[in-house]
């Protein structure tokens, strides 16, 4: 694919570098631009993160693999195809691809390793911020999901939203 690159980090996790959409929209710095999740079944993981406020912007379709791309606090675009794409190139905030290699949905022992696993250690969670992590806590379960952490209920009110954000960070991606 043309306008991007990958770079390894000094512990070897992949870090792609691509190239912005339409020049001058942007400032001309970097930014943590996106996260690629590999998904065993679309329907699923899209269900999902549409229920936590992501849009669908962009999808793109390969012979072995398939491409979505979900962004939150964004006009979803009319189409996923190249008009989605381009919305994505502009995009300063960050984005959530999720890649998905065809026949995994249909395969009962594959298995994705998800970096929490005794001797997998390495990559951790992705994050959501909230106003209210446990009422965030019961919609999630109310929505079909379960909760693997849930931090003890404590006068949170006296804490400030940032505290609130990262505990729900820390119990969000512990999502069954």
């Amino acid at each position: 694919m043309k306008g991007l690159a990958f770079a390894y980090d000094p512990d070897s996790y992949w870090v792609e570098v691509v190239r912005r959409g339409t020049p001058g929209k942007i400032p001309n710095k970097f930014n943590l631009s996106q996260t690629m999740l590999r998904i065993k079944d679309p329907k699923k993981s899209i269900e999902f993160y549409k229920k936590m406020g992501m849009k669908l912007m962009s999808e793109r379709h390969f012979n072995d693999f398939s491409l979505y791309f979900m962004a939150s606090n964004v006009e979803a675009p009319a189409n996923t195809g190249d008009e989605g794409t381009a919305v994505v190139r502009d995009l300063f905030g960050p984005v959530l691809e999720l890649t998905h290699n065809h026949g995994t949905e249909n395969d009962d022992d594959f298995k994705h390793f998800n970096g929490n696993e005794p001797d997998r250690q390495g990559f951790g969670h992705i994050g959501f911020l909230v106003d209210d992590v446990y009422k965030a806590c019961v919609a999630i379960r109310e929505m079909g999901y379960g909760m693997k952490k849930v931090r003890v209920q404590r006068n949170i009110q006296a804490r400030n939203n940032n505290l609130t954000s990262r505990v729900f960070a820390m119990a969000l991606t512990r999502i069954l």
